[in-house]
């Protein structure tokens, strides 16, 4: 099956919905930090069956897997039995996952994340036990921007830094106006340069604050995603 989703939105209101799309508008945006970081808000703080979909080349779950499950040399593993101690990591395979076949996944802090995401994969995540599944579309081409419009709700992560803010303007000029199921936020640029967007174009742009791991959940982040979120 090839890589074009068979799926239809199945919700949309602002709290009871499954599928969210994560898209970046240009390079290193931070898509995965936020994906990540978003699923461990809603299964550690909101007690919620969460799936993460990496719908893009980059292999970044097929990286991270091999991290937790300590596939390095010696070094790098006293390295990394610190790092599992300080955030008691508790990483695993599911229990039907095999490497390379399809529908296998890692779960790690009671997120399951699947890499090489495809239509087939979004099926069985929406027929399975998820009560959110998040889709990392990475940077947006032509491709991604039209699946990413089949979720129920969507997510649009562009910067307002000078080399930035092109990218997020014609990736804005994508979407149709009014289409209340897109919410747009920022993670560099100035406070200063994000009310000017609010003020001229007249939609609110979330300024996504700093978050150095993405398996760590403040307060602060608590009150962010609810916003962001619900």
């Amino acid at each position: 099956m090839g890589r074009k989703a068979l799926w239809k939105r199945q919700t949309s209101s602002a709290d009871d919905w499954k599928v969210l799309g994560i898209i970046g508008a240009g390079r290193s945006t931070g898509v995965t930090h936020l994906s990540v970081w978003m699923a461990n808000y809603l299964t550690g703080v909101r007690r919620e069956q969460t799936a993460v979909l990496e719908w893009n080349r980059h292999r970044d779950f097929e990286k991270m897997e091999r991290f937790y499950k300590g596939k390095c040399g010696q070094k790098e593993g006293r390295f990394l039995e610190n790092c599992l101690e300080k955030i008691q990591m508790n990483a695993g395979s599911g229990k039907e996952a095999g490497k390379g076949k399809k529908g296998s996944y890692c779960r790690i802090l009671n997120t399951d994340y699947y890499g090489n995401a495809d239509a087939e994969t979004m099926a069985q995540c929406l027929n399975g036990k998820y009560r959110r599944i998040l889709v990392d579309y990475g940077e947006m081409t032509g491709e991604s921007f039209c699946e990413c419009t089949r979720c129920d709700r969507k997510i649009l992560v562009g910067g307002f830094s000078d080399w930035q803010t092109e990218a997020f303007l014609e990736a804005v000029r994508m979407i149709p106006d009014h289409d209340e199921s897109w919410q747009y936020a920022a993670v560099f640029g100035s406070e200063r340069t994000r009310k000017e967007w609010e003020k001229v174009f007249r939609m609110s742009c979330m300024a996504i604050p700093s978050s150095v791991d993405a398996f760590m959940i403040t307060a602060d982040d608590m009150r962010f995603f609810k916003k962001l979120l619900f």
